[in-house]
């Protein structure tokens, strides 16, 4: 598996660099708190201070099914509603994340998605990095990550032409990144050929981020996102080329 290693000055947080000149900007999000809410009893602290800071605290989780699910969803009208992100917006998301939980069995933190089902970017109770579900495609770091570490993410989609399949056509493609502050380690850039080529036309496809948590009893998770910065789309640009120090791939 190729990777690329990127050591880079790049602003910690959210950006969102304008490939595409239409693209919606977000300004807010919008709170799904207990989307899933099989632990209706836990106890939910959430500290909403975007583009500051979001984190959820859950403890007292008692009896319950399978898992409690929160997310915040980036809206480009102050939190009235959701970014229905379409094929042709391109979008460059980062952002760090903090997951620490007792026991971390059943918690998982980062970009959420919704379409055809929950899709997530970000780091899993067994210490792996991964993308998968929704229409998101599967790509994994490996076990790479630890409970209580802090780490940066990035989800890049880039538009294309078409299913990439049809003669003439480009796919659409994403890219994941994580740094643990070593540098970013790239998937490189993976083609989104899922569904019409990447993201359908005529459906709602949802990106934000959040936490879902399988409860245990006297269990505890605290889910901290930071740095969360949405740059001018001119800055974002700037930030993007002039942040790039050195590439390195490695095999």
């Amino acid at each position: 598996m190729k990777n690329t290693v990127l050591f880079a000055g790049l602003a910690a947080g959210l950006m969102l660099t304008a490939v595409a000149s239409a693209r919606p900007v977000p300004n807010g999000v919008v709170a799904v708190d207990r989307l899933f809410n099989d632990y209706p009893n836990s106890t939910l602290t959430v500290t909403n201070n975007y583009p500051a800071q979001v984190q959820w605290n859950e403890t007292n989780f008692g009896n319950g099914g399978f898992a409690n699910r929160h997310a915040r969803y980036f809206s480009a009208d102050g939190g009235a509603s959701a970014i229905d992100w379409n094929y042709a917006d391109a979008f460059d998301l980062a952002l760090t994340v903090d997951l620490d939980a007792t026991p971390v069995g059943g918690r998982e933190a980062g970009f959420h998605t919704d379409l055809f089902g929950l899709g997530i970017f970000g780091v899993l109770p067994n210490g792996e990095i991964a993308a998968f579900g929704s229409i998101l495609p599967f790509h994994s770091f490996g076990n790479v990550w630890a409970p209580g570490t802090p780490v940066r993410l990035q989800m890049i989609h880039t538009p294309g032409n078409g299913d990439g399949v049809t003669a003439g056509t480009i796919p659409s493609t994403i890219e994941y990144r994580y740094d643990l502050g070593a540098g970013a380690i790239s998937s490189g850039a993976i083609p989104f050929t899922t569904t019409e080529g990447g993201i359908p036309s005529n459906f709602n496809f949802l990106v934000g981020f959040g936490v879902q948590n399988a409860g245990a009893a006297g269990g505890t998770s605290n889910a901290n996102f930071t740095n969360i910065v949405v740059p001018a789309p001119g800055a974002a640009a700037l930030l993007g080329l002039g942040g790039l120090a050195m590439i390195r791939r490695r095999r």
